[in-house]
């Protein structure tokens, strides 16, 4: 049974990859708000698993929040140090361009306390988004791959 990419390295630090969806139509970048964590916005995704590549992982996560098939072109890889939950965390991510194909639900499928929001492009400054590098990954040019690191501890 295939188990997520994520476990606590032997100093305490939490290591994590993850599968990202980048979703922009008109000029606004569908993001994921939590009712719980109510002071920042995040991009659709999720844990890779055991097993799976992270183009897969990106395509069984579209479907498991929106209900809606996908194909993702990949975009930018990021390695991302930050805090989250009282621990330390080292993230290897994916991030993969997706269209939109059909009616997005209000909540995402798999958490109900999770709702989709869209944000102007051109405001993302005005909102908490995370990874912080996401105005950057929206500039990449077509085809073109990225790498980016970033750390968010302090």
């Amino acid at each position: 049974m295939p188990t997520d990419l994520r476990f606590p390295a032997p100093d305490g630090v939490m290591f994590q990859t993850r599968a990202t969806l980048i979703c922009v139509q008109d000029n606004r970048l569908l993001t994921c708000w939590d009712e719980r964590f109510p002071d920042f916005f995040a991009l659709p995704g999720g844990a890779v698993q055991t097993g799976e590549s992270s183009a897969a992982a990106a395509q069984r996560e579209w479907h498991e929040e929106t209900g809606l098939r996908a194909d993702v072109t990949r975009c930018a890889t990021l390695e991302r140090f930050f805090h989250w939950e009282g621990r330390e965390r080292h993230e290897f991510g994916f991030f993969f361009r997706v269209e939109l194909t059909g009616e997005l639900p209000a909540t995402v499928l798999d958490n109900p306390h999770v709702f989709f929001r869209w944000l102007a492009v051109d405001a993302l400054d005005d909102h908490t988004l995370y990874p912080r590098c996401v105005p950057q990954l929206l500039r990449l040019p077509a085809g073109e791959i990225g790498h980016f690191v970033t750390d968010e501890r302090a």
